[in-house]
């Protein structure tokens, strides 16, 4: 039986266009959104790169795994729209502080999850 989608849960759906939102959760993501990258993750971590490579140490492989692939959810789900409305959905969707200026900020988030999985924290 599918789920009904609703215009007020409004969460990403990666599995329709770009443009579609319907309603998914992505629960690790905005886990490690409000966690890590909160309105003090710049006092805290310093970068994002270190949020990434706290969360890293604190996190178990299935914690890790989930967010990655979340993550990668997202920006599948968000390809080629403009920045500032990924920054509004990181925001109002997954909780964030973190605004990145381009699309670089966004590949610099994936690299630092890439840095992890291979073991580079």
């Amino acid at each position: 039986m599918k789920r009904p989608r609703t215009k007020a849960g409004g969460e990403l759906n990666p599995k329709h266009a770009a443009g579609s939102e319907a309603a998914i959760e992505l629960p690790a993501l905005r886990s490690f959104m409000r966690s890590y990258l909160h309105q003090d993750f710049g006092e805290e971590y310093g970068s994002v790169e270190e949020a990434v490579k706290t969360f890293c140490d604190d996190a178990t492989e299935a914690e890790f795994s989930a967010v990655s692939a979340e993550w990668r959810s997202f920006l599948a789900a968000t390809r080629g729209r403009p920045i500032g409305e990924i920054n509004n959905l990181l925001a109002s969707k997954l909780g964030s502080a973190w605004s990145p200026a381009s699309s670089d900020e966004l590949s610099e988030l994936t690299q630092a999850f890439d840095d992890c999985a291979a073991g580079e924290s």
